[in-house]
């Protein structure tokens, strides 16, 4: 969805998008990993076929006379990256959305032995490029102490401005909280569950969960049964999915607790938010204070932190918000904020064409 969004039609025929696996987003697959092969496996592709979806590349390349290369660092694209970073046959610039190594492989039982490994070839992968764009701050904070890279800030494009939301209307909708997507693990979620339904008793109001998109929405409901009504929207378009997160009274914003889950929140970016901005209803933070959401709570009136793992805190931010004189007015204001500071698609476009653009200037 990043990507997508700041490409436009020409932009799409100068890149030719390869893909380890199949995929709508990369048309052309390479064939010299595991999904040649038969079986799809991301270990083998980051180990033992590496080198062999390097050489494809090269030759595509040379083939179709590209004039650099571009790579986002998620998965086999790490060790892709970084042997095309010591090949040096063509300018490299390189992407990063989620720190491969510490935000992703080491929260993964199949991949936490793969973790040295990864970070190894992320380190040279990063450290040879040209040219880097990362998703937030805290990231590029991170990899310019640690690596010694500079990069530049890159997020999706949303046009705005953002519209009003229509004002929230407890007696149809109760106390209502939107979840969209992944909240990485299910543990959290009957947690939000308890805290809507400890509030709603003491507000007075039915208690409800609205899960979009493919995460643990059924298994959620089963837990629950009628002590909160929890709805399973599943996947659907954006554009359907913001009108339904602007029938709740607050959207959920989670990131893990736990101490392996340090690099994901400090360093990562949720995709979801862009989404919930164009909602505009307020944010409920469900996290640490070390996350990267943080200077949402700037923003007087739009965003709220539920800091522990304690469904009675969470009902008393919910039931906060509530009584906020602010509470059930659309946050259009606010989030049109969020959107400049963070979306806006002139910006993010110019900071990604320069330094792709930056990659072949004066060059033959």
């Amino acid at each position: 969805m990043i990507l997508r969004s700041l490409l436009g039609v020409e932009d799409r025929r100068r890149v030719l998008w390869l893909s380890p696996s199949p995929s709508s987003d990369a048309p052309a697959t390479l064939r010299s990993g595991s999904s040649g092969r038969g079986r799809r496996s991301l270990g083998r592709d980051q180990t033992i076929h590496a080198q062999a979806l390097t050489d494809e590349v090269l030759t595509i390349a040379h083939q179709r006379r590209a004039r650099a290369f571009w790579v986002v660092l998620h998965g086999s694209g790490v060790a892709i990256g970084r042997r095309l970073a010591e090949a040096r046959a063509l300018p490299l610039h390189a992407t990063v959305h989620d720190d491969p190594a510490y935000a992703n492989a080491l929260r993964s039982r199949r991949y936490l032995p793969l973790v040295p490994l990864i970070a190894r070839d992320f380190s040279r992968a990063i450290q040879g490029a040209d040219s880097v764009d990362v998703i937030g701050s805290n990231m590029a904070d991170h990899y310019h102490r640690k690596y010694g890279v500079e990069s530049s800030l890159v997020h999706r494009a949303l046009p705005g401005p953002v519209e009003p939301s229509t004002t929230y209307d407890p007696a149809v909708h109760g106390l209502r909280v939107g979840v969209l997507g992944s909240t990485y693990s299910y543990g959290q979620l009957p947690i939000l569950a308890r805290a809507v339904e400890a509030a709603s008793k003491a507000l007075g109001v039915p208690g409800r969960v609205l899960v979009v998109g493919r995460s643990h929405g059924e298994r959620l409901r089963a837990e629950m049964g009628e002590r909160v009504e929890v709805e399973v929207l599943g996947h659907v378009e954006e554009s359907e999915g913001v009108e339904r997160l602007r029938d709740c009274f607050a959207l959920y914003l989670n990131y893990p607790f736990g101490p392996l889950d340090r690099a994901l929140r400090r360093l990562s970016f949720p995709t979801k938010l862009g989404t919930y901005v164009l909602a505009a209803r307020p944010i409920l933070i469900h996290a640490p204070g070390d996350c990267s959401v943080m200077p949402l709570l700037e923003i007087p009136g739009y965003a709220a932190q539920w800091a522990s793992l304690r469904k009675g805190e969470g009902a008393a931010v919910l039931q906060a918000l509530w009584n906020d004189p602010r509470g059930f007015a659309s946050r259009h204001a606010e989030a049109e904020s969020v959107r400049l500071r963070y979306y806006d698609p002139a910006r993010n476009r110019r900071t990604l064409f320069e330094a792709l653009n930056g990659l072949v200037e004066d060059r033959p």
